[in-house]
């Protein structure tokens, strides 16, 4: 993260503003951090100096904390905005949810204040791209926040028995999203065809990164009512596959638990930023998608030469919105092009790019497709994984004969 980043927090109770003073500076000394008691001299503030981050507070009185990210979204669109509500304020919160890139559910720990705030770098880089920011103003409010996906989310930042009854009357009323997660659990075999699972048993599974990425592939491809595995639409299954491999991958590799699940959700989104880039500008993805055929070059390279931006920093700056984990991000950011990443030996994303060069190796046109790019030898062997790879191709292998589609 780069130093002297400037931060803004906004909340009426002078107490809570002097508790974040005082536990955010021990644990970032090098940001230059701001606190007002009103949105009103939150403006006046930032008239003053800008900031790269506002986190405000939901209840206060006179301008509430949606307004007050409505007008910094109007008047300083580059500033990152990050909204503090009670569980209660769901519903107030709706209005602000367009101007809103982060929503944090109190109370929370500091670690979870400064996690958010730095997504909110990230995320503040990639909307320095006027091409990238025209293309999340092309979205629509329910793509650009799936309703589905916000709720789910919003659950799953509380604990205990409430929030177990409130995931399982999430899933009661989605049974196609439950099939979905059903579905991918089979093909990891992490449960049995016969199993049914419930929502609080799956997110155990999988872990929560992994189920709200399977909620983001389902909302934006439609919320279909139910799945067969024979009958799923093509960019779901390969949101799947990739899930599988990179999470079969992690286990060949013995890491954690916390690991696979991170690895899975980026390999599960890696491609979202294509998925909605194909119903928002489908004239530039066709024409991308042309370039690469005629100059036989990778996507990455027809992409930014047809558009002007990539599909995986579309991914990278949704995944970004809509907080998933820093190493998520990354690994969607860079699963083209491994050896452009700030972290020089990411396990995690090693992993994510190996899954998508199998994939891609053992699919539909595979010749065609995979002599279009060069494989990173230099990123495996950086990250000393060059004896490793011949076994992890030969299992990603054996798992395209076990696939109910063809990848």
């Amino acid at each position: 993260m780069p130093e002297n980043v400037s931060v803004l927090f906004v909340d009426d109770d002078p107490n809570v503003l002097s508790g974040l003073r005082r536990r955010i500076m021990s644990k970032r000394p090098d940001w230059k951090l701001r606190f007002c008691t009103s949105g009103a001299e939150a403006l006046k503030n930032l008239d003053q100096q800008g900031a790269d981050v506002i986190v405000s507070d939901m209840r206060m009185p006179e301008m509430d904390g949606a307004e007050l990210l409505r007008t910094v979204a109007r008047k300083y669109p580059d500033t990152a905005r990050i909204l503090l509500s009670g569980y209660s304020d769901e519903k107030a919160i709706q209005s602000g949810s367009a101007a809103t890139h982060h929503f944090l559910m109190k109370p929370c720990s500091d670690q979870d204040v400064i996690h958010a705030i730095e997504r909110g770098l990230i995320l503040r880089n990639y909307l320095r791209d006027p091409l990238l920011i025209d293309i999340l103003y092309r979205m629509s409010a329910t793509l650009l926040w799936p309703p589905v996906f916000q709720r789910l989310h919003t659950i799953l930042q509380h604990k205990g028995q409430s929030s177990e009854k409130e995931l399982l009357e999430f899933s009661r009323d989605k049974p196609g999203f439950i099939d979905l997660a059903h579905e991918l659990a089979c093909r990891e075999k992490l449960i049995l065809p016969t199993d049914t699972p419930d929502m609080v048993a799956l997110i155990d599974l999988f872990g929560p990164e992994s189920i709200k990425a399977l909620c983001v592939i389902w909302a934006v491809h439609g919320q279909q009512t139910g799945f067969t595995p024979n009958n799923i639409e093509q960019a779901i299954h390969r949101s799947l596959v990739l899930g599988q491999m990179s999470a079969e991958i992690a286990r060949l590799d013995g890491l954690s638990h916390e690991t696979i699940d991170i690895v899975r959700a980026a390999a599960i989104l890696c491609h979202i930023g294509l998925n909605i880039m194909e119903q928002v500008i489908p004239e530039k993805v066709a024409a991308s998608r042309d370039h690469a055929d005629r100059d036989h070059c990778d996507i990455i390279s027809a992409e930014i030469g047809s558009i002007g931006v990539s599909h995986p920093g579309v991914s990278a700056c949704l995944a970004a919105l809509w907080g998933f984990k820093h190493e998520v991000i990354e690994d969607i950011a860079f699963h083209h092009r491994p050896e452009a990443a700030p972290t020089q030996n990411s396990r995690s994303l090693l992993i994510v790019y190996a899954a998508q060069h199998f994939a891609r190796k053992f699919g539909r046109d595979s010749d065609d497709r995979t002599s279009k790019y060069d494989r990173a030898a230099s990123f495996i062997a950086r990250c000393n994984a060059q004896q490793k790879w011949a076994s992890w191709e030969q299992h990603c292998a054996s798992l395209r004969d076990s696939l109910p589609l063809a990848i």
